[in-house]
């Protein structure tokens, strides 16, 4: 669950509206702890939907891995415990909020897509 001060957000927001002359802006970072928690953690939208994960992530060259059959599982184990943090890296994203967004709507879309197959297969069983 995601956890952010409102105060302290709205506190910035008024701050970076009333002062503009100097040209600068104040900036919430999350701590580097956090983030570096967020990153070592593994992406179960890799695991559950490891071509749309690779794209949605921006981890091209695993994207074409994960499509070569035999090279396709070790992309997704490989996906599933570094995605996060090769995504950051090499993902061109444009801050962290955006970046980790992204992850979850792409653990999300994960969810779904198997939940969906899972629905499917029990319905087509019948």
């Amino acid at each position: 669950m995601k956890k952010e001060c409102k105060e302290c957000k709205l506190d910035v927001e008024i701050w970076n509206k009333r002062c503009k002359e100097c040209g600068f802006t104040l900036v919430l970072e999350p701590n580097e702890n956090k983030k570096a928690r967020f990153l070592k953690g593994p992406s179960l939208g890799a695991l559950l939907f490891t071509q749309g994960w690779t794209f949605g992530a921006r981890v091209y060259v695993w994207f074409l891995l994960s499509l070569v059959p035999v090279v396709g599982f070790v992309a997704l184990f490989a996906c599933l415990f570094f995605g996060r943090r090769w995504s950051w890296k090499y993902g061109g994203w444009d801050n962290w909020d955006q970046f980790k967004n992204r992850m979850r709507v792409l653990d999300a879309i994960g969810l779904i897509w198997v939940t969906i197959l899972v629905i499917i297969y029990f319905a087509a069983k019948k």
